[in-house]
């Protein structure tokens, strides 16, 4: 080749490597080199078939369906690239450069749409990098003398590139990747970073920064007049301040403030950095901005939902207060009554008995006292006042519920067993209080058996000492309390009951919390509960000291 002729002929070689060299992806250099290749050659026809690692080809075998291959290209298009048997071993295994006359049959290129003629000149050479075959370059053509010794090397020049920029692309796309997962990341987590130049005021940062301070991508860097014209206006003297004492001690910078977005949006942020150095040696503040708008609305929502429940427990505390007075009142109002009738009946009589009549007026003054008293223990409780703690006999004040109840026992046509333990210590306690426990167990006890047919009704009142703790029982033959509402009894509001206000379980798991003890419900071996509550021994020792 004359030398005129050469110069214009290695300006289109250089032109062709630099276009196989600025590829970035796989199926770009694919696609490159073969336009390359079949520009400077005139092949009629060829392929290309790259392998993102090198173990396709490394292990090739004469067949390589487009599914298998990482990248496949071919013009015209072919949908299956098939080496023969010889071309597999020669430039697959051997790494060689194969130029050859062949029969159609013969051609690597399965699928075509154009039909081939009888006879081909084939070019098959290796993409060879790190001494692996990582991919093939493969024309052919009807002219016999199409691929001369010239044109073999030009056509391993066009390889070779593309053989070392497939280096490049690896790094290009474990770039992207990277930079991809980044970005996704950040979006998800919402969550960007940034790096701050104190002494320029200009800030590099991701694109989710760009989204939480609504900031187009086109600005870039971004003056911190930009960055300052989207903060709350409000906020930005904290913000001023913040930076300030950070940026003159270099300490660690944190700060919550709010972003205002062109459309009026208001969304929560949390700027956190430490300061380094920038590749210019001026001193950069470099961290990360969160948005934690949804954080700081969840943390309200929580915030409004506890002082609705700390209302809704002050609401419940009276609901108890009003409910236990009823419920609880009730047994001396009952007393008073009697009595009161009691003393109509003694001076109705032909005779009036003035002695008995005073005897049950003493009685309303004495159940009246008492019903004075349960509202005045229901009201310390809930206040959380000083309760009355004395020393009391824990059998002899039983057995005063029991004789108060004697009446609607035998009503209900219940059996009363009485199981006290002799000796038992007395107890420190609020002696009403702990009465109107064992009387709403009671009377709980009398309700669960008012359904009871075919068995005895039974009531058992027991006392006794287990492992250091005074313990009361009582226990019914009703219908049982079903296990899976077992613990919900004690909930304020839960009744079992069609007209009950579930509230005197919920007043006497509380009475004896206050005294240091523990109420819960047992299920019996036959039939009905058993309520019971314990008395730790050294609250019941307590009673040696004075009051």
């Amino acid at each position: 080749m004359s030398p005129e002729n050469e110069a214009p002929e290695l300006a289109l070689i250089a032109k062709g490597l630099r276009t196989i060299s600025k590829e970035t992806t796989y199926q770009g250099l694919a696609e490159a080199l073969l336009r390359e290749a079949l520009s400077y050659s005139a092949a009629d026809r060829g392929g290309i078939l790259l392998s993102e690692g090198n173990e396709l080809l490394a292990r090739a075998d004469a067949s390589f369906p487009r599914e298998r291959a990482s990248f496949f290209t071919s013009s015209p298009a072919a949908s299956e690239f098939r080496l023969p048997p010889d071309l597999d071993d020669a430039v697959l295994r051997r790494q060689e450069t194969v130029t050859r006359r062949t029969c159609r049959q013969m051609s690597a290129l399965m699928g075509t749409a154009e039909p081939s003629p009888q006879v081909i000149t084939q070019l098959c050479l290796p993409l060879v990098h790190h001494e692996w075959t990582i991919g093939v370059l493969y024309l052919e053509s009807t002219r016999e003398e199409a691929f001369t010794p010239r044109c073999v090397r030009v056509m391993s020049m066009l390889a070779s590139q593309a053989a070392v920029s497939l280096e490049s692309v690896r790094l290009f796309e474990a770039l992207r990747e990277t930079n991809m997962w980044m970005v996704r990341g950040q979006e998800i987590g919402r969550m960007g970073s940034y790096r701050w130049n104190t002494r320029t005021l200009l800030s590099r940062a991701s694109r989710e920064c760009y989204r939480i301070f609504d900031i187009d991508l086109e600005v870039n860097p971004v003056p911190f007049e930009v960055f300052k014209s989207r903060i709350y206006p409000d906020d930005i003297p904290a913000l001023d301040q913040a930076l300030t004492r950070a940026v003159s001690t270099k300490s660690p910078f944190s700060h919550e403030y709010r972003v205002v977005h062109r459309d009026g949006t208001v969304l929560n942020v949390m700027a956190e950095g430490q300061f380094d150095h920038g590749p210019g040696g001026d001193v950069e503040l470099e961290g990360i901005i969160t948005d934690v708008t949804g954080r700081r609305a969840a943390e309200r929502a929580l915030a409004d939902a506890r002082h609705e429940l700390a209302r809704a427990v002050r609401l419940a505390s009276l609901g108890e207060l009003a409910g236990s007075i009823v419920h609880e009142i009730s047994q001396p109002l009952t007393g008073i009554t009697m009595s009161a009738e009691a003393c109509l009946r003694w001076l109705a009589r032909d005779s009036p008995d003035s002695s008995e009549a005073r005897q049950s007026a003493m009685r309303v003054i004495e159940q009246g006292r008492r019903a004075h008293d349960v509202v005045d223990g229901l009201k310390s409780l809930v206040r959380g006042a000083q309760l009355n703690f004395t020393a009391v006999d824990i059998n002899e004040a039983i057995e005063e519920v029991l004789l108060l109840s004697k009446r609607e026992l035998e009503r209900a046509g219940v059996t009363l067993h009485a199981e006290f333990g002799k000796s038992l210590p007395q107890v420190r306690a609020d002696r009403v209080q702990l009465q109107q426990v064992v009387f709403n167990l009671v009377r709980n006890a009398v309700e669960a058996m008012v359904d009871v047919e075919g068995r005895s009704r039974v009531l058992t009142a027991r006392s006794s000492m287990s492992d250091n703790h005074v313990v009361v029982a009582i226990a019914d033959t009703g219908m049982g309390v079903d296990r899976a509402n077992r613990e919900r009894l004690f909930d304020a509001l839960y009744t079992t009951k069609g007209n009950g206000l579930g509230l005197g379980l919920s007043i006497c798991r509380r009475i004896v919390a206050v005294h240091g003890g523990r109420l819960w419900v047992e299920e019996n071996m036959t039939h009905g509960s058993t309520f019971a509550f314990i008395l730790p021994v050294c609250q019941a020792m307590q009673m040696l000291g004075p009051n």
